[in-house]
């Protein structure tokens, strides 16, 4: 009796969590970004290009918004609710500083994730990809 109810516990206490970690499959991948509002990004398929790489067991992202490191937070919740916390980044001047700003910009805008033939597409409050992702 003892085992069956310590099995119960168990059982209760993992299927309870209130995150399904779908990001563990994001884990450590470098994400480039290849539009932004519906504008493709030029990339060179290195780690210079704006990209995020996402670490689920801490909720932190790292990467670069093309010139500067990057790094913030994320909360995923149900439904693909994804929302990025205060992202932050290094001060260093850029002759992309414009790219950089409004990436940064529009990260705060995310609402929502999709994962699709291997592209994380990023969604607004209307449900409106505002960024993608390979």
């Amino acid at each position: 009796m003892k085992n069956i109810l310590y099995a119960v516990s168990l059982l209760v206490f993992f299927s309870c969590s209130s995150k399904s970690y779908p990001d563990k499959d994001w884990d450590d991948k470098q994400w480039t970004l290849v539009e932004i509002m519906d504008v493709p990004v030029q990339t060179s398929d290195s780690r210079k290009d704006a990209h995020l790489i996402f670490d689920a067991r801490k909720d932190m992202i790292t990467g670069t918004g093309g010139c500067n490191r990057i790094f913030g937070s994320y909360e995923i919740g149900k439904k693909n609710t994804l929302k990025f916390g205060e992202i932050s980044s290094t001060l260093m001047a850029c002759q992309d500083s414009p790219f950089e700003n409004k990436f940064l910009e529009v990260l705060k805008s995310v609402r929502y994730y999709q994962l699709n033939a291997g592209e994380l597409l990023l969604k607004n409050g209307e449900k409106k990809i505002i960024l993608k992702l390979q």
